[in-house]
């Protein structure tokens, strides 16, 4: 599944100007609320999957990655 942690960190990077790691919190990273709701949109879209609200417990790309993978996997 490293696509998904590939595909992921470019669609952050595009939010913020830097490569995030996995370890980075999205507070860290400088994505607010607001950023967060167009992201997730992104992520959507990018992988063909719908989101929901759990997404809100996620705070490391890591997590957020895990997240992805497990959807996809079931979807």
């Amino acid at each position: 599944m490293h696509e998904v942690r590939r595909k992921l960190a470019e669609l952050i990077r595009g939010k913020t100007g830097v490569m995030p790691r996995s370890s980075d919190t999205f507070a860290s990273l400088k994505i607010d609320s607001l950023s967060m709701a167009e992201l997730t949109v992104e992520v959507e879209k990018a992988f063909g999957i719908r989101v929901e609200e759990d997404v809100l417990d996620v705070e490391t790309v890591a997590e957020l990655a895990e997240y992805i993978e497990t959807r996809t996997v079931c979807s």
